[in-house]
């Protein structure tokens, strides 16, 4: 039977680093909210080798043939027709409102949004909630690690792979370089948390603009650009969270959430 497509209105929010696969050559993770608020995960989305008229930004409005993933089990996720995808238009920020009217849609659906990665991981148990809003209590450390050789060596096996197989409707394949550090978030969750009650999470960030900072204009300078957004005394800094297809209790920080507060007061 035929997988039926709906026209879905969706506001980006999450990009993730480029991933290699060998059916779709590369395909970016991409989170957004419908006009209700509820999340949704577009997948599978060949980013770079779409047309820049096709190529959105975060905080983007788009439309996009969708229809409920078959073989993803995650509620949230969506399989698309990527090739008729049309960008709508971009909600800007405005810094001294946080955010209002991305706000106005980004966290209009309350049952996504979790004071600890213990709530997100029972409403995963429950619902099979696989996207969420965690904020964060305390920022502890951002560190740099430097990848191992086995992983150097399991990319370069993998885009051998992907890059040598015959594809009709591409004539070549973008180099996607080896990024040899993550960046790595420690923290705590705003409210009791079993697993940071003890010992803090320790995950690393999968967000494209901060990888694409770092391997652009160097790791450090990444780093910095981490420190400064986690910054809870300047920012009403919170991480999208997402899970993992095939490892549906393990979660990674997708994205983020960093309006500056507004100095007149608490936010809207």
């Amino acid at each position: 039977m035929a997988q039926s497509f709906q026209t879905l209105r969706a506001l980006i929010w999450c990009k993730t680093y480029p991933e290699l696969s060998s059916r779709y050559a590369e395909t970016v993770c991409t989170g957004a909210v419908l006009e209700d608020g509820s999340p949704i995960r577009l997948y599978p989305v060949p980013f770079r080798y779409m047309g820049e008229e096709k190529r959105y930004s975060l905080y983007d409005w788009i439309t996009v043939p969708a229809s409920k993933s078959s073989k993803d089990p995650r509620p949230e996720s969506y399989k698309v027709r990527s090739e008729e995808l049309r960008l709508i238009e971009h909600v800007e920020s405005n810094p001294t409102d946080g955010w209002r009217e991305r706000r106005e849609f980004v966290l209009k659906d309350p049952s996504w949004q979790f004071g600890s990665i213990e709530a997100l991981k029972a409403a995963q148990s429950e619902y099979g909630r696989s996207m969420g809003i965690v904020t964060p209590g305390a920022i502890e450390n951002v560190r740099l690690t430097k990848k191992t050789p086995k992983e150097r060596a399991e990319f370069e096996a993998k885009w051998q792979e992907v890059s040598s197989q015959g594809d009709l409707f591409r004539s070549e394949y973008k180099e996607l370089g080896f990024l040899p550090y993550d960046i790595k978030l420690t923290w705590r969750c705003s409210e009791s948390c079993s697993e940071c009650r003890n010992r803090p999470h320790d995950m690393k960030v999968l967000d494209w603009g901060l990888l694409e900072l770092g391997r652009r204009d160097g790791w450090e300078q990444a780093k910095q650009r981490m420190a400064a957004l986690a910054d809870l005394s300047r920012y009403d800094f919170r991480l999208f969270m997402g899970n993992f297809r095939n490892h549906l209790k393990t979660f990674g920080i997708i994205g983020m959430w960093y309006p500056k507060i507004p100095e007149q007061g608490s936010l809207l």
